[in-house]
């Protein structure tokens, strides 16, 4: 009973964390702008609890950003796979294995000892992550979303999709800035001369109508193929 108990509780800490807001955009310019909010949601909790970190991460010139349950584990595996693969095409079957098979575990094991919380995941997905870089000096932006679902015999199943951005991408939370009045959406001026501002805007929209979920400092990068240029970066972040 008592290692059930436990099992139980070492998955609600795994799924508890919650990373939510970045924008991605890949400009005219060729340069690739990000913006991503630094709050980190534990709200499985009784009282409600959030730390500062930063979302936006690295292995050699490969970047990429978490949005989603377990976020740590996304970091894990993220990390992982850049470290052990070349290019982020080569990366992303080793990230989308590990994830997978992780995000399986954790779902049947959810589905156990906390069916309530398994129902949100049901509806609402389970993570985003995004990879960008260059890929011989042209921006090269990859999005995996992970779900989960169960099958005709009600088994646990986790599937992904990938999808390469063009333009703009934004994962997380993100419901407010779909929802957006033009007039509340940047003007074609800010996108054109100021692409940190633009990104920076959206995340800014959804800080607004989800303070507790989305909030300042709002990390800022430049990447273009010949390095990162962190316009903001909030160094007091936790590590996770």
């Amino acid at each position: 009973m008592n290692k059930l108990l436990i099992t139980g509780c070492l998955i609600l800490c795994s799924l508890n964390s919650f990373s939510t807001c970045i924008a991605i955009y890949v400009a005219k310019n060729g340069r690739i702008y990000v913006a991503a909010d630094s709050r980190r949601t534990f709200y499985f909790n009784a009282k409600y609890k959030s730390e500062s970190i930063c979302k936006i991460h690295h292995v050699g010139n490969n970047y990429f950003a978490v949005a989603g349950i377990d976020d740590g584990g996304l970091l894990k595996a993220a990390n992982g796979a850049l470290g052990q693969n070349a290019g982020i095409d080569s990366a992303l079957h080793t990230f989308e294995t590990a994830m997978t098979a992780r995000y399986t575990f954790l779902m049947t094991t959810a589905r156990r000892y906390y069916p309530d919380k398994f129902k949100h995941f049901l509806q609402n997905g389970l993570a985003s992550v995004s990879f960008f870089g260059y890929d011989h000096d042209e921006p090269y932006v990859i999005d995996v979303n992970f779900f989960v679902y169960l099958d005709d015999k009600k088994h646990v199943n986790v599937t992904y999709r990938t999808k390469q951005i063009s333009t703009i991408t934004v994962i997380g939370i993100s419901e407010d800035i779909a929802k957006a009045k033009t007039s509340d959406l940047p003007s074609v001026e800010m996108i054109r001369d100021s692409p940190e501002l633009y990104v920076e805007s959206l995340v800014k929209i959804e800080a607004r109508k989800k303070p507790l979920d989305v909030s300042a400092p709002i990390d800022l990068l430049e990447l273009s193929p010949d390095g990162a240029n962190w316009i903001r970066r909030n160094n007091t972040s936790e590590s996770y």
